[in-house]
C-alpha cells in the first residue's frame, strides 16, 4: 500500500509568489508613471499647433518641453534596466524628439559647398546696456557691445533693446555703418531697435504692438541686385525675475505665491506674442521680397510663436549650427528665445 505524501509548501515559493506579487505592483506603477509622461509630452508636441489665445493649457506643455522629455528618457533608462515591459511607452513617446533635437543642440556640423555670394548678420539683445550682477558699469558694457560688433564685422546687425540719450547720437556710436535705420521710444532716454548695414537702407517701418513696450522694425535693404526685407522683432516679455524666484525658494509660501504669479504672467504673455506673432506673419506673407526674420521673440522652439514664424523659413542653428542653440545665459544650455530665421531661398554657412 502506497500513501501519498503532500510536500510542505517550502519558504523559496512564498518568497516567489511575493516578489512576483512585489513585480506586478511595480509594473502596474510604473505603466501609469510611464501613461502620464508620455501623454504630457504628447501635449508638449501638439501645443506648437495651438494658439494660446484660443487655448492656453498646452502652451506651459511646451514650455517645460525638455524636463518632460528628460523625464521620459529616464523612465525609459529604468525600464531597460529592470527589464519592464512597458518600456514602449516611454520609447515610442520620445521618438518625435528625435525631429526636435536639431532645434536644441547639434552634434558636428554639415559639410556642403554653398555657391552665390555670402553675408554675415548679428542678430544681438542688448538689454538696454543692462549689466546685472557682472559687476561692471554701464560704460563698460556699452564699450564690450560696440568693441564686439566691430570684431564681428557683419553686413546687416540687428540690435534689441539699444539705449541712447538721443536719437542722433547713433552715427557716434557705431561710425563703421553707413547705413541704419531705427525705432525708438522715449523714456528714460530712448530705447527700442537698430539695424545696422553695410548696404543702403531703401525705406523703413516701424511696427508697434498694443499696450507695450516690445516692437519690431522692419527694413527693406539693396544688397547689390537683390532687395532683402529684415524684421528685427522684440516680442512680448515674459517679466520674470528669476533671482527673485530663488531667493525665495527658502520661505515656502512666498515661493508658491510665487510660482501662481509666473504662470499667470506667462499665459498673459504668450497669449500677446500671439497676436504679435500673427500681426507678423500677416506682413511677412504680403511682402515682396525676401524676408528675413530675427531677433528676441522670448519664446522657445517648442512654441506657437517659434511654429508661426519659422514656417518658410530656415532657422539658421539648425541649418548651420554646432553644440548647443541656449541664447539665454542664466539658463545655458537649455534656454533658446532668440533667432534669426531665413528665406527658403537662402542658405546658412554657419551659426
Amino acid at each position: 500500500m502506497v500513501k501519498e505524501v503532500k510536500k510542505p509548501k517550502s519558504k523559496l515559493s512564498r518568497t516567489t509568489k511575493q516578489r512576483n506579487d512585489s513585480f506586478s505592483f511595480g509594473e502596474f506603477l510604473f505603466k501609469v508613471t510611464a501613461t502620464v509622461a508620455a501623454a504630457a509630452l504628447l501635449i508638449s508636441y501638439i501645443s506648437i499647433f495651438i494658439n494660446p489665445e484660443r487655448h492656453w493649457v498646452p502652451m506651459f506643455f511646451g514650455l517645460y518641453y525638455i524636463p518632460i522629455a528628460f523625464f521620459n528618457l529616464l523612465l525609459l533608462a529604468i525600464g531597460i534596466f529592470r527589464r519592464r515591459s512597458s518600456l514602449l511607452i516611454p520609447l515610442i513617446a520620445l521618438i518625435p524628439s528625435l525631429f526636435l533635437a536639431d532645434k536644441y543642440v547639434k552634434i558636428g556640423a554639415d559639410e556642403r559647398e554653398l555657391s552665390g555670394e555670402s553675408g554675415k548678420v548679428v542678430s544681438y539683445n542688448l538689454g538696454r546696456f543692462s549689466v546685472g550682477s557682472r559687476g561692471i558699469t554701464t560704460a563698460e558694457s556699452l564699450a564690450g557691445v560696440k568693441s564686439f560688433i566691430k570684431e564681428q564685422d557683419a553686413d546687416i546687425v540687428c540690435l534689441q533693446e539699444f539705449q541712447c540719450p538721443d536719437p542722433e547720437s547713433l552715427r557716434q556710436y557705431f561710425p563703421e555703418y553707413q547705413y541704419s535705420s531705427q525705432y525708438l521710444k522715449e523714456g528714460p532716454g530712448y530705447f527700442g531697435n537698430v539695424i545696422l548695414s553695410k548696404y543702403p537702407v531703401l525705406n523703413s517701418e516701424k511696427v508697434s504692438f498694443p499696450e507695450t513696450a516690445n516692437l519690431c522694425l522692419r527694413s527693406d535693404i539693396q544688397i547689390d541686385g537683390t532687395i532683402l526685407r529684415i524684421f528685427n522683432c522684440h516680442l512680448e516679455s515674459n517679466a520674470i525675475s528669476f533671482t527673485t524666484i530663488v531667493k525665495r525658494l527658502s520661505h515656502k509660501d512666498e515661493f508658491k505665491d510665487e510660482i501662481v504669479q509666473v504662470h499667470g504672467k506667462l499665459r498673459s504673455k504668450a497669449q500677446k506674442r500671439a497676436e504679435q506673432v500673427e500681426t507678423l506673419c500677416s506682413m511677412n506673407a504680403e511682402s515682396p521680397y525676401p524676408a528675413l526674420i530675427c531677433g528676441d521673440f522670448n519664446d522657445v522652439p517648442s512654441s506657437y510663436t517659434y511654429h508661426r514664424l519659422s514656417s518658410g523659413k530656415k532657422d539658421s542653428f539648425c541649418e548651420g549650427g554646432r553644440g548647443f542653440s541656449a541664447t539665454y545665459s542664466r539658463l545655458w544650455p537649455l534656454l533658446r528665445i532668440d533667432y534669426v530665421l531665413l528665406p527658403a531661398e537662402f542658405e546658412a554657412d554657419s551659426h
